[in-house]
């Protein structure tokens, strides 16, 4: 439990201009566009990066994040990218939080990077980023971001019964010591070890870095079934609201993903969210990882009447889940 709440300064995101429909999607990834499990979706395209970069999306959404927080890159005493895909290289020698840091101008900044934890590596990102805060007198402003493209041919995940399709975006949070009307009271984490391959890329690697074409993120379905990932998410959500004498039933918002309509419903009846439940409007999105939680938050935070307790609270495919109690004045 944190001591003191850290302050959700600001909440960005960023879309790319081109997009994708998901007949066209279907038709490219040879995926059968009658099965059911398509309807399940709910998706009716997404948004497609075009650049070289990815790096790009995530220097004009912290940008936008830092000048809405009413600072400057200078005033940043750490930089976390909390992104999922591999960005404009794959060597786990490199991370994006470098070159970030390097473009935006944030000479102050040390930079850090979290990934493989799909969904949850928001809240790993927003934990670590409050622990500093809250133990070291010289972090007082974070900045959080993350930028997230589909390998090549790979937006649909689960071939012929896929469980999602993945659109590009960027997002970006600014947390401090103090300030904001968005507080981050405290984060739970779980991770089932063993999974640690459900979804993962057989090919490339550091023997090849730059052959992209070998890259596929593959799920292994068979062993996604032996896994209840809500009935996980649902245990840390217990776990870490009875640490604040809350149960589900008293929190006044939840922000989630949007894997699909059929993972939203899903959600739902697990946690009983029902009109609480910030729906994210993400038909022409796709599934964007952990920006979703960013979206949604961002879509609470400007809503004037929106106060109280608010629950961020995402699972990846059955490895990783996390959940962030926030409470907005």
């Amino acid at each position: 439990m944190q001591t003191r709440p850290t302050a959700i300064l600001s909440a960005a995101v960023h879309l790319p201009h081109d997009t994708l429909s998901l007949d066209d999607i279907l038709t490219a990834e040879m995926v059968n566009g009658a099965s059911p499990a398509v309807a399940a979706l709910g998706f009716t395209g997404v948004h497609a990066f075009s650049g070289s970069n990815p790096t790009d999306m995530a220097v004009a959404v912290s940008r936008d994040a830092i000048e809405e927080a009413g600072l400057s890159p200078l005033d940043i005493d750490a930089v976390i990218d909390f992104s999922v895909m591999p960005q404009r290289y794959v060597e786990p020698a490199w991370s994006m939080s470098n070159e970030l840091q390097a473009e935006l101008g944030a000479k102050n900044a040390f930079t850090l990077g979290f990934s493989g934890g799909g969904s949850a590596n928001l809240h790993t990102a927003i934990r670590f980023a409050s622990a500093l805060i809250a133990t070291n007198d010289d972090v007082n402003t974070v900045l959080l971001a993350a930028s997230d493209c589909a390998l090549p041919g790979n937006r649909v995940i689960g071939g012929d019964a896929p469980v999602t399709l993945l659109g590009d975006a960027a997002s970006a949070l600014v947390l401090a010591r103090d300030g904001g009307r968005a507080r981050v009271m405290d984060t739970g984490l779980a991770s089932r070890g063993a999974y640690h391959d459900l979804l993962y890329i057989p090919g490339g690697g550091m023997r090849h870095p730059t052959r992209l074409d070998l890259y596929r993120l593959v799920l292994d379905a068979a062993r996604k079934g032996e896994v209840d990932p809500l009935a996980d998410l649902s245990s840390v959500v217990d776990t870490l609201l009875s640490r604040h004498g809350l149960a589900p039933d008293t929190i006044d918002h939840f922000v989630t993903t949007a894997i699909s309509d059929a993972d939203l419903d899903a959600f739902d009846d697990r946690l009983g969210a029902g009109r609480r439940l910030v729906k994210p409007d993400a038909s022409t999105r796709g599934h964007l990882h952990s920006s979703d939680l960013v979206f949604g938050l961002r879509d609470l935070m400007a809503r004037e009447d929106a106060t109280g307790s608010a629950l961020l609270a995402s699972h990846g495919h059955g490895f990783s889940c996390g959940a962030t109690l926030i409470t907005l004045s």
